[in-house]
């Protein structure tokens, strides 16, 4: 009996609540050879023995990921995998199967498929797959417009007033004081800071009040702070915590460096020269959303150069640029092995098979949050 079963007949246990992933196949060894491996790795993971049960499952739990063997008894993988786009858009498809074609790859990748696995496969490559497509979901997750709640005069935050602000600076500079450091010195680092954020906002080619730049500094520094913190301030774990600091902010912009470099008391030039050294790593500003478009030889007989055009049109950005919000990256590749979609793009890993403007218009304004009033400071 398959262990969902028994947390079902329990009334839905915290294995099955918890699961981040789950798995739906009528073969019980690929579902517990798959459930173990996952688990091995810290994801949370859960089986279905067949296609109706699995989205059960979906409905209740909504995974992150969902592994689907294409050939089972009553529902196929392909019907699963349709319904659970209908059911939630964030959760990501994989599908593992030991009748593997590239027409059926294709027809997968149509539904929203976002990997497919041919059996048997190492379980190296299923957790790389998997963890994949945990960002992909969380990444649509946190695109997803939030749902509109009225305002209420409770939780609309007070502003501060002049003398609150006044208490809290002189509190601030007593504590610099503490460490032995004078006024000058606390206003010139201050005046320092305030140049950075003018210097990030004019890299984006932002155009933001004062009070906004100030806020997005001070919020990208505390991000930065929590990822040191989380390798307890160790310079041996620097290269981990570029990585970690890049994954945070999409990119490692200079005031990020020069935080980490005080932080942690190492010479800014060496951490530049590892930016500069591992392909990882960018130093230039790249959108949370990457959107690639193939030009292949048979994307490009097929109008991959005026599917480009189009892409290109819509996000207002040429191949190889940063919208100024840093919602999208355009790219361009010379194969993504899927040609039978030519002409074929992808954005975070999700194909698309020749888009026309409308459909472009409709996946832009999916991913993009809702924009924020550009205003002269």
């Amino acid at each position: 009996m398959y262990i969902d079963e028994f947390a079902v007949a329990a009334g839905g246990g915290a294995q099955v609540a918890d699961a981040d992933v789950l798995v739906i196949d009528d073969e019980q060894f690929m579902c517990e050879g798959c459930r173990q491996t996952l688990e091995a790795e810290g994801f949370r993971a859960t089986v279905a023995p067949n296609g109706q049960r699995g989205l059960e499952i979906v409905q209740r739990v909504r995974p992150k990921v969902v592994l689907v063997d294409l050939k089972m008894p009553g529902m196929t993988g392909m019907d699963v995998i349709a319904k659970i786009s209908e059911i939630d858009p964030s959760i990501v498809s994989i599908v593992i199967t030991g009748y593997g074609s590239v027409a059926s790859a294709v027809d997968t990748m149509k539904l929203g498929a976002s990997d497919f696995l041919t059996k048997p496969f190492e379980p190296d490559r299923l957790v790389e797959s998997v963890r994949r497509g945990v960002k992909i979901s969380e990444t649509r997750r946190a695109a997803a417009p939030a749902p509109a709640v009225a305002p209420t005069p409770e939780a609309e935050p007070e502003a501060p007033d002049q003398p609150a602000v006044l208490l809290d600076g002189l509190e601030t500079l007593g504590q610099y004081y503490a460490l032995g450091l004078n006024r000058s010195d606390f206003l010139a680092e201050l005046r320092r800071l305030e140049s950075e954020a003018k210097y990030h906002a004019e890299t984006l080619g932002q155009i933001k009040a004062k009070e906004r730049r100030v806020l997005d500094l001070v919020r990208d520094l505390r991000r930065v702070d929590e990822v040191i913190a989380r390798h307890d301030y160790h310079k041996d774990a620097l290269l981990q915590i570029l990585l970690d600091v890049q994954e945070e902010l999409n990119w490692l912009p200079r005031h990020a460096l020069r935080w980490i470099a005080r932080r942690l008391n190492v010479p800014l030039a060496r951490i530049y020269t590892i930016a500069h050294f591992y392909e990882a790593l960018s130093l230039e500003p790249r959108g949370r959303h990457v959107v690639e478009v193939c030009l292949g030889t048979a994307c490009h007989v097929r109008g991959a150069p005026e599917l480009l055009r189009r892409v290109s049109g819509v996000l207002g950005i040429q191949a190889g640029q940063t919208d100024p919000q840093q919602f999208f990256t355009l790219r361009t590749v010379h194969c993504m092995g899927c040609c039978a979609l030519a002409p074929a793009m992808k954005v975070d890993g999700q194909y698309f098979s020749n888009p026309s403007v409308k459909q472009l218009q409709a996946m832009a304004d999916a991913y993009r949050p809702e924009r924020e009033p550009a205003c002269q400071g």
